[in-house]
């Protein structure tokens, strides 16, 4: 159900991180970010002064939305009875990646820094099918060691936005949608 009071619930919310936020919170506030960036983005392209002030509201938005964008992503993670530090998953997996590949795939990426000095920058222009392939070549074992776990971080981290918040009260508090109350009280009497 749509409700502008949890689209902006976050900002309410701004340097909260205890406490659990339903998923429609969660994707309110994320449709709110996209519609704004999308607008400013939008106003960027028209250029001049006015790409000017909308590249600079375009900053600010994204420093301002920054805080409560974490604390609502690891209230999310909480109310699925998970730490907020998932939250550091999918960066996690990608500076690790990186410096995997970096010392595991150093001769791969010297070969790399080879073949693009070997590439006339016109034939791949003209799109010669030996120059796209030497560049995809070289590009390989990014892909591999870089991307594909990351990708895989990305899906595990949107799984478990997606799930149902656990129906009980958790470890980080009461369900926010009141679930399990009434069963608590009865088991009371």
């Amino acid at each position: 159900m749509f409700s502008f009071d949890l689209m902006f619930q976050p900002l309410k919310r701004y340097f909260d991180f205890q406490g659990r936020a339903r998923r429609s919170e969660y994707w309110l506030f994320y449709l709110f970010q996209v519609v704004v960036s999308l607008f400013l983005n939008i106003v960027q392209m028209t250029g001049g002064l006015v790409a000017g002030l909308a590249a600079g509201l375009a900053l600010i938005f994204g420093l301002g939305v920054l805080i409560p964008s974490i604390a609502v992503g690891v209230r999310r993670f909480h109310d699925t009875n998970r730490t907020g530090l998932w939250l550091l998953f999918y960066p996690a997996v990608m500076i690790v990646s990186l410096i995997l590949t970096l010392v595991f795939a150093a001769d791969a990426v010297a070969q790399m820094g080879q073949n693009f000095q070997n590439i006339d920058p016109s034939s791949l222009e003209s799109g010669d099918a030996q120059a796209n392939m030497a560049v995809y070549s070289a590009m390989a074992p990014i892909a591999l060691y870089v991307l594909l776990p990351t990708w895989l971080a990305s899906l595990v981290t949107l799984w478990f936005h997606v799930q149902d918040g656990t129906p009980t009260a958790n470890r980080f508090g009461p369900d926010p949608k009141g679930r399990g109350v009434s069963e608590s009280i009865a088991s009371t009497f």
